[in-house]
């Protein structure tokens, strides 16, 4: 009688002890902390606009014509004319203006939780849609300048407006050097 009790228990056991040995146990917590927080983002620091402004004013104080708005709450803006950053009808970017571009960037490559997005501006002579993409290629070259500065991609974005957003009249020849400019308008990086 023992005999049957344990033959009709042998594989019960075996199955258990099979079960056992085939449970995977959780895997042990990461120590390495890239791998750990791999998928959580971390946030970055709100700027400080006021101290980012000044070190902005400090650095341009030699290049002529940068305009920096006052600090506010969600960033600044930038306006850098171009009236010779640029040949007409072309995004290659003229020494003047990388001069300037290079100036800023120095600034701007340390200060990791700004967010740069690129808006260029054309006057309204000639087509609209070629001014507007004019104005497109030129905020993407002046995009890709920055980069090459230290700016990380993931910090810059680029877009143009052409002609529709004039800061004077394009009646003169005054009215269109001005309304040609790029700006940088600084937010807090996402």
């Amino acid at each position: 009688m023992n005999t049957q009790r344990c033959c009709r228990l042998l594989p019960l056991v075996g199955s258990v002890l099979l079960l056992g040995a085939c449970a995977t146990l959780p895997a042990p917590e990461p120590t390495d902390p890239i791998n750990r927080h791999a998928l959580v983002r971390v946030s970055t620091p709100e700027p400080d606009w006021p101290a980012l402004r000044q070190r902005l004013l400090t650095a341009t104080a030699e290049v002529h014509g940068i305009e920096i708005g006052s600090p506010e709450v969600q960033g600044l803006r930038l306006q850098i004319p171009v009236p010779d950053g640029f040949a007409s009808g072309s995004a290659e970017i003229r020494p003047p203006l990388a001069k300037a571009l290079d100036t800023l960037a120095a600034v701007l490559a340390g200060e990791g939780g700004a967010a740069v997005k690129v808006v260029g501006h054309t006057d309204s002579q000639g087509s609209e849609m070629v001014n507007l993409q004019l104005s497109i290629t030129r905020a993407e070259a002046v995009a890709e300048h920055l980069r090459q500065r230290g700016i990380a991609l993931e910090r810059l974005s680029a877009d143009g407006h052409g002609e529709a957003d004039p800061l004077t009249s394009n009646a003169t020849d005054e009215g269109r050097a001005r309304n040609r400019r790029v700006e940088l308008i600084l937010s807090r990086q996402p």
